[in-house]
């Protein structure tokens, strides 16, 4: 794996750990009164959903064959299209925690139910093909499934009190 590979696995790890760290902080530093798992889902849905999106999406178009590589798959035109979508998803991540409720369950279970999807991909590619490189056995999977499986989780912790305010000053 050359250091494309390393960069890339890093930045799925990151997806995963900076989320609740930075929800800590953010509930530190002013925000007591706003419950954890409120701030957790505005901070997964901002950097899972959308500097991912926003990231892979970006990587896919204007290099597809590096994100190609990286997979173990073989590039095609089809991986611009898949850009497409994930920047799409980004954008939309990206604004959601300071819009409604709404959006960000709008993000959450679309691009979740996305990287679900993806994460059968990467299994039964492996199942098929023994496909085991870093891009598609390593973070990347793993990224794909807790992602999903946590935005769930605070949807579904945050939903009886969905009323509380989602504006940027809370």
């Amino acid at each position: 794996m050359g250091s494309h590979g390393s960069l890339l696995a890093g930045f799925h790890v990151l997806l995963i750990l900076v989320p609740p760290l930075s929800a800590y902080v953010h509930q530190l530093i002013g925000h007591a009164g706003l419950a954890y798992p409120h701030l957790l889902l505005r901070h997964l849905v901002f950097i899972g959903v959308g500097v991912q999106g926003a990231a892979a999406g970006l990587k896919q178009i204007f290099a597809g064959q590096s994100v190609a590589a990286y997979t173990g798959w073989t590039f095609s035109p089809f991986v611009a299209e898949l850009g497409l979508m994930n920047l799409s998803y980004g954008v939309l991540g990206l604004i959601a925690p300071f819009a409604s409720r709404g959006w960000m369950v709008a993000a959450a279970l679309g691009y979740g139910i996305f990287l679900l999807g993806a994460a059968i991909g990467h299994v039964h590619d492996m199942a098929t093909t023994g496909n085991l490189s870093l891009g598609n056995a390593g973070p990347t999977l793993w990224s794909d499934i807790l992602i999903p499986l946590v935005l769930l989780i605070l949807l579904i912790a945050t939903r009886k009190d969905a009323s509380q305010p989602v504006s940027a000053t809370n």
